[in-house]
């Protein structure tokens, strides 16, 4: 973390717009934010208890595991930055804590979290007005049940995501540029790459494994669609920045075969672990300048 001068008038309209999204994801993302910008201001005397004071409304307003969500990926965020990681880095260990953080709360404290019957109670009556049957509701019930842990995931990665986009916006209208020299590339390595391609093959065994294996491929496999998307974004910003006529051709897939466009995103992910397209790209650029 480090103070520049001036250029505190740009970015206005982007913190609105992540505002908004914040909004849409939750309560607990919201005080995220206003906790990690508290706590990562400079010689400040009351970011701390400012922060807990925040911490406590999220409490009152949310719930257990809201609380926990938006104390978990404050915490990590600032501990990480203040120790002199890398913005990027500090986000991922974040948004992974706080992933486990929002199913370990929820499991933990069903009441206290989604899973409170006032909840499902009020999803329930919403299929039902949506003219659903009542078998129709248990069977679609049963099945979000099974891929909770997944999506809680994704919704607590996500808006760590979105949070830190918040903060950091925020902090660089300040004069406060939280990026550090020494950024990578987003990039996953092969560990990850073989917990997905176990998943994978768990989920092609089929019933001939355990329940609970099977449950927990399932989820590690949606889980794994965000960061593997993320990668495989990132390479396709750099093919497009390098190849600009393409562009057209992006947002028309993108457009026309979202579901598509999604799956090469991913299996560009998953490749990028071998492949690294990236600074393939970059040799083809310097082999072309040294022509």
């Amino acid at each position: 973390m480090r103070e520049k001068p001036g250029g505190a008038g740009s970015g206005f309209f982007g913190i609105i717009a992540v505002g908004i999204i914040l909004v849409l994801m939750g309560i607990p993302f919201v005080g995220m934010t206003i906790m990690t910008v508290m706590m990562l201001a400079p010689n400040s005397r009351f970011g701390l208890p400012m922060a807990l004071a925040t911490l406590f409304v999220v409490y009152l307003i949310s719930d257990f595991t809201g609380a926990l969500i938006a104390a978990t990926g404050a915490g990590f965020i600032t501990a990480w930055i203040r120790s002199g990681r890398s913005f990027r880095f500090s986000v991922v260990a974040a948004a992974a804590a706080t992933a486990l953080a929002s199913i370990f709360g929820t499991f933990l404290l069903p009441e206290q979290s989604l899973l409170s019957v006032d909840n499902v109670e009020t999803l329930m009556q919403f299929y039902s007005s949506a003219g659903m049957s009542s078998s129709e509701i248990i069977y679609v019930m049963n099945v979000l049940v099974y891929i909770l842990p997944s999506v809680l995931a994704l919704w607590a990665a996500a808006g760590v995501i979105a949070s830190a986009s918040a903060v950091k916006l925020i902090n660089r209208q300040r004069g406060i540029e939280l990026d550090l020299p020494g950024d990578y590339s987003l990039r996953m390595g092969l560990i990850p790459a073989w917990i997905l391609i176990v998943a994978l093959a768990v989920n092609l065994a089929g019933s001939s494994l355990p329940f609970f294996l099977q449950q927990a491929a399932v989820n590690i496999s949606i889980f794994m669609i965000l960061p593997y998307s993320a990668v495989g974004l990132a390479v396709c910003r750099k093919v497009l920045s390098k190849y600009p006529q393409g562009l057209i051709l992006a947002v028309l897939l993108a457009i026309v075969f979202p579901p598509f466009a999604l799956g090469v995103l991913i299996i560009t992910g998953i490749l990028d672990t071998w492949f690294d397209f990236r600074t393939r790209l970059k040799k083809i650029d310097e082999r072309k300048r040294q022509l």
